[in-house]
Formats: C-alpha cells, structure tokens, sequence
C-alpha cells in the first residue's frame, strides 16, 4: 500500500510540474499567453493567424491562446516564464525584458524607427541575427516580428518638441526612453500597458506612450485630451511572437519549417493591420474630443536628436555589442532608403 502510494505521489508531482508541451513524437498542446484582447488587437488576430497556417499543415499539432493574461502570468513574467518552460509562447513586448538583457531595448530605441515600413528593414539583417542569438542564449527563440507603431497621449497639453514634455508624468514601457523623457524633464512612470487606465483614472499618470490599439482598447480616449499619430514618429515597439528555446528545440526540422513558414504569413498579415490601427485610432480619439498634433519635421528631428544625446549614448556605452548594433541597424535604414 506504502508503494502503491508513492507511485501516485509521484505520477502526481510530475503531472504538476511538467512543462506546456507533452514529449516528442505525440501531438503537441501549447498554450500561447499575451495580454491583449481577443480577436481585437491585432496581436491576438496575428497569433491566430500563425496558429492557423501551422494547424493547417501539421493536424497533430494543437494550440490554446490565452488572452488577457488569462494564465495569471504577468505581462513582464511571461519572459522567465518562456526561459524556465513554463509556458510554451507567447507574444511578448520585447523591451520588457531590457532590464535583463539590455540590447533588448534596441526595440524601442526612441527615434530610431521612424515607421513600420523602417523597422521592417531589419528583416533577415545581420542585426535581427544578432538579435535572435541573444534570445536564444538567453532561452527563447523569436519566430514572428510584429512592430507596432505608436504616439503620445495626454490629458493636459500638446505634445511637439522635447520641450514640451517638461514636468508631465510619462510612461513609455523602456527604460532608455524613460531616460530620454527625465533628460527632458518629464517624470517616468513604471507601468505596463494593461495598467495605464486605472494611473490615469486615479491622476497618477499625465500622459502615455504606447501603441496605437492598446490606446483604443484600453479606452485611454476617456481621459486623453491631446495625442499625436502618423510617421515620422519617435516610439515603435517589437511586439514579437516568442516561443520558448526548449519547445524550439523540441520539434523537428520539419515542424520548424512549418512554423517559420506560418510566422512569416503573420507578419505579412501584421504589417497590414497596422495602417488601419493608426486610421482608427485617430478616428476614435477625434471623435472623443482629444487634439489630434502630428510631429512636423523640424519637431521630429528635435526628438532625434535629443535621443542622440540621451537614450542612444547610453544604449551605444552598455557594451561592444550594443555599440555595433545601434551601428547596423542605422546602416541598415540608410541602405533601404538608398534603394527607394
């Protein structure tokens, strides 16, 4: 009897603690987690996509998207989350993790992406190898690039040049655009998106910067009185679909090859849905009475600058790797430009 109960204590502890994923050679259950709303946020739509075209080719393979954090992972968690197997994807704002692995923030690197379409230019470059050598090391792979392009909102005045940030309290989601914003003489405030309605509300947070649908479906046009929208813009974000190195390493060539192939049609499907994020987000904000600004040239240069001197400084000093990334990705633009 003491045998027979040892045996199912164990059963039981392994049942508890395995990971997301059954073993090879059985069909494959995994979950993918985000905090965006379901079939609203692109970032959702995209993730079905993706679960789609693989389901489509591989029957055996089975996945479950978890929305709105309904795994109760937090949104920076999903990160360690991802690293010990805990979960198997999930799609994850990059700069999330900056504060563990610093070149992350190349991400969101404040100026540096001017539009989508410049941030697609990394595509297959020597940069977003480099990028995905650093997550796998750090244990997860990066399958899909999702950009989102974003502004400013603000409940009390008009945001143009750097100089007109001064006193308001800001959140941006990255640290180097947080340290941008204090240069400015803004107060940063640390605070993921899902938590930017309740600041505001409560008259902790002045204004926000993030993308332009997690404005609209986190509602911020009931509080927002200014906002600014359109290329050039200053904040892009990599929103990619992650999936944990140990789940990566688990499939087979073949699996790998549909899954690649199904990451690459998201983010053809992605790249589409973001001019109509911009579109709506003007509209609903207009509509809800807010001041619609969009940098001039002159203003989008001050801010390029002014990121020059801060947050690129010491994104460039955080190490020879960082330095010879910042390098590439501004090589990289101008060569696309050139050929345009």
């Amino acid at each position: 009897m003491i045998m027979a109960n040892l045996r199912i204590m164990v059963l039981l502890l392994a049942a508890l603690f395995a990971p997301l994923w059954p073993t090879a050679g059985s069909a494959k259950d995994i979950s993918i987690s985000h905090q965006w709303a379901a079939t609203v946020d692109a970032r959702d739509r995209a993730a079905r996509v993706f679960v789609h075209e693989v389901e489509a080719r591989l029957p055996d393979m089975r996945f479950q998207i978890h929305p709105q954090l309904a795994l109760k992972i937090k949104a920076e968690d999903q990160f360690d989350a991802l690293q010990s197997g805990k979960l198997g994807m999930s799609v994850y704002p990059l700069p999330y993790a900056a504060k563990k692995i610093p070149e992350f923030s190349l991400a969101v690197l404040p100026g540096l992406f001017r539009s989508v379409e410049a941030a697609r230019a990394l595509k297959n470059s020597k940069v977003s190898d480099r990028l995905q050598d650093i997550a796998n090391a750090n244990g997860v792979h990066i399958l899909a690039w999702w950009w989102v392009a974003g502004g400013f909102v603000s409940r009390s005045r008009e945001i143009a040049g750097p100089e007109t940030v001064k006193g308001l309290r800001l959140r941006s989601g990255d640290t180097l655009f947080d340290l941008m914003l204090s240069r400015a003489g803004a107060l940063p405030v640390d605070l993921k998106s899902n938590e930017l309605y309740a600041a505001m509300q409560a008259d902790k947070l002045d204004g926000a910067l993030t993308s332009y649908e997690t404005f609209v479906s986190e509602r911020l046009y009931e509080h927002a009185k200014h906002f600014t929208a359109g290329s050039p813009g200053i904040w892009m974000f990599a929103n990619p679909l992650l999936i944990s190195k140990a789940l990566w390493d688990s499939l087979s060539e073949a699996e790998k090859e549909v899954f690649e192939a199904a990451a690459e049609i998201s983010e053809t499907y992605f790249v589409a849905t973001q001019t109509d994020a911009e579109r709506r987000f003007i509209k609903t904000f207009t509509a809800a009475g807010a001041k619609y600004h969009r940098f001039s040239h002159e203003e989008y240069l001050a801010w390029v600058r002014f990121a020059q001197q801060t947050a690129w400084k010491e994104y460039f000093a955080l190490s020879p790797t960082t330095e010879s990334m910042l390098l590439e990705v501004v090589q990289t633009m101008m060569d696309d430009a050139s050929t345009k």
